[in-house]
C-alpha cells in the first residue's frame, strides 16, 4: 500500500495546479463511467471548464505534443459530429435533431479538450494508472454484483422453501376444513394466496410479478464494451511489464483480474459481447504468435480459456444456451435474432437517401414503415432503433457520414501500426469497439458516447507518450 501511495504521489510531482486538477478529473471520469454515466457527464463538463481556466492561466492555447496524424484523427471525430450537425438543417424532425445533437456533444468536446489543452505532462505512467483504476473499478463492480447475486439466491431459496412448507401445512389444514364445507375449494383459495402474496412482497416485488434476475443491471452491450476494453488495456500492460522483476508478483494479480472481468462479461448475458471477446482473444493470440513468438504463453492462455469457459458454463449455462440456440437457428435458416429484421429494414430505408441521408432523426417514419413491411411489429410498437451504429449513421448522414465514421475507426489503426513502437492499446481498442458498433447503436446513448469518446482520445496519446517515456524519471506502477 505504501508503494502504491508513493507511486500515485509521484504522478503529481512537478505538475501545476490546473494540470493536477485535470488529471484528477480524468481519474474521476474513469471511475464514474464504470459506475454512473450521469456523474461522468459532470466530469466532462468540469474538464471543459478546467480547459478554459488552463488556457487563461498558462497563456497558451493548443497542444504542441500532438503530431499531425493524431491531430487528424481527433479532427475526424469532431468532423463526424459536425456531419450530424449539418444534417439537422434538412431533417424533418428539427426538435428531435437538436436533442440528439446535444446528447452527442461528447464526440465534439473530447477532441476539443485534447486539441486545445497542453497535455505534455501526461506520460506513460499517467495513462497506465488510469488503465489500472478503470480495471479496479470494474473488478469492484463485479465483486459487488457477485455478493448481490449470492444474497438474491439465498433469499430466494429461503423464501421459496418457507413458502412451500407453509403452503403444504395450509393445504393440509384447508383439506380438513373442506370436508365439512359445501365449498371445498374456497378455503384453499382464501388461505394460500395471501401467504404467497406476503412472501413475494417481502421479497421486494408484488405477487406473481417477480422480474427475472440479472447479474448486472447495466445494459449488457455497454457492459461488455467496458469489460472488453479493460481486458485489452490490461493485456498491453501485462506484456509491457512481463519481464520486469518488480512485476513478478503483480502480473499474476493482473491475470486474475483479466479472468474475473471475462467471467463478468460472460455472466452479462451478452451474445455480442461473447463474439467480440472471441475476436479479441484471437487478436491477442495472433499478436503473441507472429509478433512476440511466445508459444508457451499461448498454450497457457488456451488452457486458462478452457478452464474459464468450463467454469462459466457451469455457473451460467443460460448464456451458452442463447448462443447455441442462435447457432441452431442460423444453421436451419431461421431468424436468429430480431436484429436481422432491424438491419434489413434500416438498409432498405437508407436506399431512398443514400448520399446525405434523411438528416438527424429524420428517418423514423420511413424506418417504421419498413418495420411493418418486414413484419417487425414489435420493433415498430416499441420504436426500436436498428441496433447498428453504421446503419444509424447511414440513415442520418448518408454515405458522407459513414465514410467519416469508417475513417475515424480505420485511420488511427493505420497510424498506430505504421511506425514502431506500435500503439497496441489503440489497435486492440479498435478491435473491441468497432465490432460492438455492429450490434448496438452505441452513439444513441450517452454512456456509449462518453466511453468511446474518452478512451479514443486518451489512447491516441499512447504512441506519443512512448517516445517521451525514456526521458521520464517517474517509477512505473
Amino acid at each position: 500500500m505504501k508503494t502504491l501511495t508513493a507511486s500515485v504521489k509521484t504522478l503529481f510531482q512537478g505538475l501545476k495546479w490546473y494540470e493536477k486538477t485535470e488529471y484528477l478529473l480524468l481519474a474521476l471520469f474513469v471511475i464514474t463511467i464504470a459506475t454512473d454515466w450521469s456523474l461522468a457527464l459532470w466530469c466532462l463538463l468540469l474538464l471543459c471548464a478546467n480547459t478554459i481556466v488552463k488556457i487563461f492561466a498558462s497563456h497558451h492555447i493548443g497542444n504542441p505534443s500532438l503530431n499531425r496524424p493524431i491531430r487528424i484523427c481527433l479532427c475526424l471525430m469532431a468532423a463526424y459530429y459536425m456531419a450530424y450537425a449539418v444534417s439537422a438543417f434538412y431533417s424533418s424532425q428539427p426538435h428531435e435533431a437538436l436533442s440528439t445533437l446535444s446528447m452527442m456533444l461528447p464526440l465534439l468536446l473530447f477532441p476539443l479538450i485534447f486539441l486545445l489543452s497542453d497535455t505534455r505532462y501526461l506520460r506513460r505512467p499517467h495513462l497506465s494508472f488510469l488503465t489500472y483504476l478503470f480495471a479496479a473499478t470494474l473488478t469492484l463492480r463485479f465483486l459487488v454484483m457477485l455478493v448481490r447475486a449470492s444474497i438474491h439466491s439465498a433469499e430466494s431459496q429461503l423464501i421459496h422453501s418457507t413458502t412451500d412448507i407453509i403452503t403444504a401445512l395450509l393445504l393440509q389444514f384447508g383439506s380438513a376444513l373442506s370436508q365439512s364445507s359445501p365449498f371445498q375449494n374456497l378455503n384453499t383459495l382464501l388461505v394460500i394466496p395471501p401467504f404467497r402474496a406476503i412472501a413475494h412482497l417481502f421479497n421486494g416485488t408484488p405477487f406473481e410479478a417477480l422480474k427475472p434476475f440479472e447479474f448486472d443491471p447495466l445494459h449488457h452491450n455497454y457492459l461488455s464494451l467496458y469489460l472488453l476494453t479493460a481486458i485489452a488495456l490490461l493485456y498491453t500492460e501485462l506484456l509491457r511489464h512481463w519481464k520486469s522483476p518488480r512485476w513478478r508478483k503483480i502480473r499474476w494479480i493482473v491475470i486474475a483480474d483479466i479472468a474475473m472481468l471475462s467471467i463478468h462479461m460472460l455472466l452479462s448475458d451478452s451474445r455480442s459481447g461473447i463474439v467480440v471477446w472471441i475476436v479479441l482473444a484471437s487478436a491477442c493470440l495472433v499478436h503473441l504468435a507472429f509478433v512476440r513468438k511466445q508459444w508457451r504463453s499461448i498454450a497457457i492462455i488456451l488452457a486458462a480459456l478452457a478452464v474459464l469457459v468450463g467454469g462459466s458454463y457451469w455457473a451460467s449455462p443460460k448464456s451458452y444456451e442463447r448462443i447455441s440456440s442462435t447457432l441452431h437457428n442460423i444453421r436451419i435458416g431461421e431468424q436468429a435474432d430480431v436484429r436481422q429484421d432491424l438491419w434489413k429494414s434500416g438498409l432498405a430505408t437508407a436506399r431512398e437517401h443514400p448520399v446525405f441521408g434523411y438528416g438527424c432523426d429524420g428517418y423514423w417514419d420511413s424506418l417504421f414503415e419498413q418495420y411493418r413491411v418486414h413484419d417487425c411489429f414489435t420493433a415498430c410498437v416499441n420504436e426500436f432503433s436498428t441496433h447498428n451504429q453504421y446503419i444509424e449513421t447511414l440513415l442520418s448522414t448518408g454515405i458522407v457520414g459513414l465514410v467519416l465514421l469508417l475513417a475515424m475507426i480505420l485511420l488511427p489503426v493505420y497510424v498506430a501500426l505504421r511506425r514502431r513502437p506500435h500503439n497496441l492499446p489503440l489497435a486492440l481498442f479498435t478491435v473491441v469497439y468497432a465490432p460492438c458498433l455492429i450490434f448496438e447503436a452505441t452513439f444513441g446513448r450517452q454512456m456509449g458516447l462518453l466511453f468511446i469518446g474518452f478512451w479514443y482520445c486518451l489512447i491516441l496519446l499512447h504512441s506519443r507518450s512512448i517516445s517521451t517515456s525514456s526521458q521520464l524519471t517517474l517509477p512505473e506502477l
